[in-house]
Order: structure tokens, then C-alpha cells, then sequence
């Protein structure tokens, strides 16, 4: 099953595309001299010709980044893509004055246009939050420019080295996705296998792996710390996120002081599973007494009854994008690892990209990307501007859809089973939670060493005590494990961006449990929450069910979800035993 990208052209070609924004660019480029007489209603007109402007860049975008992913090694969707880049890049130059115009003008008459702006406003509002972060014209031009053949060249050659990768097992050979699945395995050899030759391949890279990344991240101080002013590394993801920076250390510390009851699970997983001497390498071993198998197929029908028993309207936006056939299912030599929705404009079903390798590990991942392309579908009253959900909130539709699975096996299975879908959904916050929010704690502390002039070595050795701070004296951490960082895209790609999974991960759990003791009187509380896209700040929209994202008290309350959790596990454990 592979997605149909016609649908993002609405009949007309890409070249077709291509010459329509440059026009577009040039009509709007008139604006320029007339801007210091605009009207209330004028002001608005030009507004909307430069949505319409990026409307039609995102659906080139699009297009450009999904035919990338089906073959990261195509030399003609690279090209593409660096094309598409240098178009975008071009086309925010030429329109820039127009958002430094409007941060640089008085507080009196911005908020004359903002107060009439009606949808636009919250997008208004934050493109005055960056005024003290706004350099002149020609200097914001350069950094454009800049990123073509700085930042975003690192990233491409980060992409280009590791999608490459094949590995020899078994006399086979196996896509990094392929062998990824023998991380769960029964059989310890082929978990350990897996692990080693996935890392071990990253270490042998790392003289290149490293460079880069300190490349990238010596690129996001020098720009945004020391040239726009901003705190420190992370003050910048926050201020994109729209997040007090007060809010992302409650929930960092949280996590800390809590991960001893991942610990504690440990413990009962390696009493569970028979390992005498847990270690690093039997942290995502499964239990299932069945090997069961979750065909493409009985996996969507799965997933689309847990969507239509919660909600039909999930059900039907669910069921849309695989109608619209907005779908690459399977893995394929080349494809991209691992698994995302895209939603490329409010008004184009989103596409969701999988690698379904048939295991319940691939239904869960079914139900999360679809919870992505649910919330995506949600957002068709807002502006293009503020369709996308701020990275704290856009993993809420997708964890909770896991939840809905989760609930939805537990409520048919055996102790047995449940057990297993324990297992799974321990396993899922782990991963999802501590692990996500330790990448950022690693991050903070990569950022703060590298400013220094640390050494990849250095980084390795970072990420090691990383490691050992999260598993302590119940899992020895073997060495291989100190590549791992070089293997997460998200470090990469969009720094600081995985505490996003921890945010939407805890913010989940209080809301499933509101769920439960509202019932369906809940849902439409969630679909609000849902339809706001980027239209508000998160606290605000989490303000109206009650929630503060700056109080660890908040953020305790996910904990004490996942501890009855733990203590579910251990009464069916002795219950077995």
C-alpha cells in the first residue's frame, strides 16, 4: 500500500505549483511601499495573500518530503527537495518584510490590526512575541540563505548516511526497521544481535555522525543564543512551543524524581521473563506466551472499531485517510525508518507513513499515527497559520488513540494477555516518558559541553552516564549503548523537540482519566481541545479542563496512573506465580 500524493495538487502539476507562488510573490512584493498607510480591512487582504502564499509552499513541501521518504536514496527526490528548499528559502526572503514590518511597529497600532483580526489573532500575537528576537531585513535574509547549505545540508546528510543503512543477518539483508523488530525477541542472542549491529554501525560512523551534530547544534547557539538573544538552547524550542520555560523544568524534574518506579518495573520484568541478570539489552524484550501476529489488515480493522467505540467522529476521520489512500504501509529498501502523519494544509486528509512489520507493536503505532491524522483532521476552522498544534499538544491524539487500544485489549483479554498489554503499555511509557524526557536532559547537557568545544568521544561519554542514571544498580548498561544518541532523528532534526512525548504522555493520562469518570460526556471536551490546532497558547487551551503545566503536582498525577499500573502487573504476576 503506497499513498496517492496527486491530491495535493487539487488537478494541477507541480510546475504548474511553482510558477503560481512566484507570481503570487510578485503581486504581494507591491505591498512593500504601501504598507505605512494600511487600513484595518487592507491589512487583512494582504494577510490573507501571504496565507494563500504559504498554503501553496506547504502542499510543494509536501510533496517534496513524502516522495523523499518513500526512497531517501533517489537522487532525483533529493534533488527535489534541496530545489523545493531553495524556492521556499527564496520565497521567505522576498515576503519577510512583511512579518518585520508588523513586529517593528508601535504596540498602539499593532494592536489595532491585531484586535481586528478575528482567527489571525493569536498568530499575530506571536509573531510580536519574537520582536526581541527579530534581527533587520538583510541580516534575516542571510540566516535564510545560510540554512540552505548550513543546517539543513547536516540534517540531509544525517538522513542520507543512516537510511542507507543495510544490515547482514541471518543470511538475509535487513533494513535498520527490519531488524529494529528483534529488539523485542524472546531469544537474547537476537535482541543482542540486533542492538549491535544497529549501534555498532552508528559507532563506526560516529567520526562523521558526530561532526555533524556538533555542526547542528553549534548552529542553533550561534543563532539563536548569541545572535537573536534567546536564554539558552531550550528557551528556543519553548518559545516555539509557546511553553514557560518553568513548565518544561516542572515536568523535567518530575521525571527525574520518578524514575525509580521504572525501575521497579524492571525488577518485575526480569522476575516475569526469567532473566536472572537483566541488562540493557532485555529493556524492550516482550511477553507473549502466543506469538501473535497483527496482519496490515486485521491491524486497520482493529484500530478503526477502538476509534468508532470512542467516538464516531474519530472513527469517520480515521477511516478517511485510508479511503483517500493517504497511506505507505510496509517497509521498503530506502523508505524511511520509523513512522509519522503529516498534515501538509488543514483542508488535505493527512498522510501517515508506517513500516507494519506484523506485530502489536505495529497496531499500537497504527493507532498513534491515525490519532495524529484524527487531531490533523480536526483543525479545519482555523487559519493556516494556526492549523498545526504547538509540539506539546500534537502527541495528544496520538497517545490517547494507544490508550483507547490499550483499554480496548485489556477489556477482552486473559490474565495472561493482560499481562502482556501491561507489559506493552509499561514498556510505551517508559519509552514515551523517562526516555524521551532523558534525550532532552542529554541534550541540555550536550549543548552546554559542545559550547565548549567537547569531542564526539566526549558526547558518547555523556550519554553513557545518561543511561546509567536512568537504569542505576537494576540494569547494567553495556557499551555499545553510548552510540544510541547519534540514533535518534528528533535529536538531530528538531532539538528539544522529545519532551513533547513526555508532555503528551502524562498530559494523556490525567485526561484518560477524566474520560473515565465523565464518560462520554468528556468527548466533546476532548475534540475541543483538539480543534484548536495552534489557535491559542497550550496552557490556555489545558486551562479550561482544569489543568496547570507549570505545577509538579500536575505532572505527578501521570505517575500515579503509571504506579497502579505497576502494582496491577505485580498482583497478576503473584496471582500466576
Amino acid at each position: 500500500m503506497k499513498w496517492n500524493l496527486d491530491h495535493l495538487f487539487e488537478g494541477k502539476e507541480c510546475s504548474e505549483l511553482i510558477d503560481e507562488v512566484k507570481s503570487r510573490v510578485e503581486d504581494f512584493e507591491k505591498h512593500r511601499e504601501n504598507l505605512s498607510n494600511l487600513s484595518v480591512e487592507d491589512f487583512l487582504r494582504v494577510l490573507r495573500e501571504y496565507e494563500q502564499i504559504s498554503e501553496i509552499l506547504s502542499r510543494l513541501e509536501g510533496f517534496a518530503g513524502l516522495r523523499l521518504s518513500e526512497n531517501t536514496s533517489s537522487p532525483e527526490a533529493n534533488a527535489q527537495q534541496s530545489a523545493i528548499s531553495e524556492l521556499s528559502a527564496e520565497v521567505s526572503n522576498r515576503t519577510m518584510f512583511f512579518s518585520l514590518w508588523f513586529k517593528g511597529l508601535p504596540d498602539d497600532k499593532a494592536e489595532k490590526y491585531i484586535s481586528g483580526s478575528g482567527k489571525y489573532r493569536y498568530f499575530l500575537e506571536r509573531l510580536r512575541a519574537y520582536r526581541p528576537y527579530t534581527l533587520k531585513e538583510r541580516e534575516e535574509q542571510i540566516i535564510s540563505l545560510k540554512d540552505l547549505s548550513g543546517v539543513e545540508a547536516c540534517t540531509r546528510i544525517y538522513d542520507s548516511v543512516t537510511n542507507r543503512f543495510e544490515f547482514e543477518y541471518k543470511g538475509k539483508k535487513m533494513t535498520q526497521e527490519e531488524i529494529n523488530q528483534f529488539k523485542t525477541s524472546k531469544d537474547r542472542s537476537e535482541r543482542k544481535a540486533s542492538y549491535d549491529l544497529v549501534l555498532s554501525r552508528y559507532g563506526e560512523n560516529q567520526y562523521v555522525l558526530g561532526e555533524v551534530y556538533k555542526s547542528i547544534v553549534n548552529d542553533w547557539r550561534n543563532e539563536n543564543v548569541k545572535i537573536r538573544g534567546f536564554e539558552s538552547p531550550i528557551s528556543v524550542r519553548n518559545k516555539a512551543n509557546d511553553i514557560p520555560d518553568k513548565a518544561i523544568e516542572a515536568l523535567l524534574s518530575v521525571v527525574r524524581e520518578n524514575i525509580g518506579l521504572f525501575r521497579e518495573y524492571f525488577k518485575l520484568k526480569a522476575n516475569l521473563l526469567n532473566i536472572e541478570n537483566i541488562d540493557r539489552y532485555d529493556l524492550y524484550m516482550r511477553y507473549e506466551d502466543v506469538e501473535k501476529e497483527y496482519s496490515f489488515e486485521d491491524s486497520k480493522r482493529l484500530v478503526l472499531e477502538t476509534y468508532r467505540d470512542f467516538d464516531d467522529r474519530a472513527y469517520r476521520l480515521a477511516k478517511e485517510i485510508f479511503d483517500k489512500g493517504h497511506v505507505h504501509a510496509f517497509p521498503e529498501k530506502g523508505k524511511r525508518s520509523g513512522a509519522f502523519c503529516w498534515t501538509v494544509t488543514k483542508d488535505i486528509a493527512p498522510y501517515v507513513l508506517l513500516n507494519h512489520v506484523g506485530k502489536l507493536k505495529d497496531a499500537f503505532t497504527m493507532a498513534h499515527e491515525l490519532g495524529h491524522g484524527i487531531h490533523g483532521s480536526c483543525v479545519k476552522d482555523q487559519t493556516h497559520f494556526t492549523f498545526h498544534a504547538p509540539l506539546p499538544l500534537a502527541e495528544t491524539a496520538s497517545i490517547f488513540g494507544e490508550m483507547l487500544l490499550s483499554k480496548k485489549l485489556l477489556s477482552k483479554a486473559s490474565d495472561e494477555e493482560k499481562i502482556a498489554i501491561l507489559v506493552h503499555d509499561l514498556d510505551g511509557q517508559y519509552a514515551s516518558i523517562a526516555r524521551q524526557a532523558y534525550f532532552v536532559l542529554f541534550e541540555i547537557a550536550a549543548h552546554s559541553e559542545i559550547e565548549k568545544g567537547a569531542s564526539w568521544e566526549r558526547l558518547n561519554e555523556l550519554y553513557l552516564e545518561n543511561l546509567k542514571e536512568q537504569f542505576a544498580e537494576v540494569m547494567p548498561v553495556p557499551e555499545v549503548f553510548k552510540y544510541e544518541w547519534s540514533y535518534i532523528p528528533h535529536i538531530h532534526h528538531t532539538p528539544f523537540y522529545c519532551y513533547a512525548y513526555a508532555f503528551g504522555n502524562l498530559l494523556v493520562l490525567a485526561l484518560y482519566k477524566m474520560y473515565e469518570e465523565q464518560g462520554k460526556a468528556f468527548v466533546d471536551k476532548y475534540f475541543k481541545i483538539l480543534s484548536y490546532g495552534g489557535s491559542k497558547a497550550p496552557a490556555k487551551i489545558l486551562s479550561e479542563v482544569g489543568i496547570d503545566i507549570t505545577d509538579k503536582s500536575f505532572w505527578r498525577q501521570g505517575f500515579e496512573i503509571i504506579r497502579r499500573e505497576v502494582d496491577e502487573l505485580r498482583r497478576l504476576i503473584e496471582k500466576m506465580s
